[in-house]
C-alpha cells in the first residue's frame, strides 16, 4: 500500500514508538495510505478532527453530498436537518 516507501517493520516501529521521529516522507506516505492530511498524523496536541467513522462516511457519495448541502445552510436549518437525520436513525434502530 505504501508503494514500497515504508517497510512493515518501519510501520510497526512508528506505531509502537520505537521510531519516535519518523521522516517527513514516512509521515506523508502513511497519510496518503490512510487518505488523511499529513497534519492529522503530526499534530499530537490536538484531538483528531476526523475519526475513522467520519472518514468512512465521507467516502460515501450520498453522505458527502448531504454534508456539502447542509454546510451551506444557516445554523437553524442545519439543526433541523440534523434532527431529521437522527429521526431516521432512530426509526432504523427501532426496526431492528
Amino acid at each position: 500500500m505504501s508503494s514500497g516507501v515504508l517497510t512493515e517493520e518501519e510501520v510497526a516501529g512508528i506505531r509502537t514508538g520505537k521510531v519516535p521521529d519518523p521522516t517527513v516522507g514516512h509521515v506523508a506516505t502513511l497519510a496518503a495510505v490512510f487518505g488523511v492530511p499529513a497534519s492529522y498524523l503530526v499534530d499530537r496536541n490536538a484531538a483528531p478532527t476526523l475519526d475513522a467513522e467520519t472518514l468512512a462516511a465521507l467516502s460515501d457519495e450520498t453522505a458527502n453530498a448531504i454534508l456539502r448541502e447542509a454546510a451551506r445552510l444557516p445554523e437553524r436549518e442545519k439543526r433541523v436537518v440534523l434532527g431529521i437525520v437522527r429521526d431516521f436513525g432512530d426509526q432504523l434502530d427501532a426496526g431492528r
